[in-house]
């Protein structure tokens, strides 16, 4: 889990990719055990989410597309 200097403690940003994968990449994953990971408790419901690409930590530059994003119960 990530430092977050401009959110509070109901945020928590999780890094899933580092700057040596290269090329697309298809990712899935189990946002309730993430949450479970991150908080220590079991999620309600999911109130929002966000992709993020960042690069300001290594004072490099970055670039990211972003597909199609859906959420399915398996």
């Amino acid at each position: 889990m990530a430092e977050r200097p401009f959110a509070d403690n109901s945020v928590m940003m999780l890094a899933v990719r580092s700057k040596d994968d290269h090329g697309w990449q298809c990712e899935k994953r189990d946002l309730r055990a993430d949450w479970q990971r991150a908080f220590g408790e079991t999620p309600d419901k999911l109130d929002a989410i966000a992709l993020m690409t960042d690069s300001d930590n290594s004072n490099g530059k970055t670039k990211a597309y972003y597909g199609d994003i859906w959420f399915s119960s398996n």
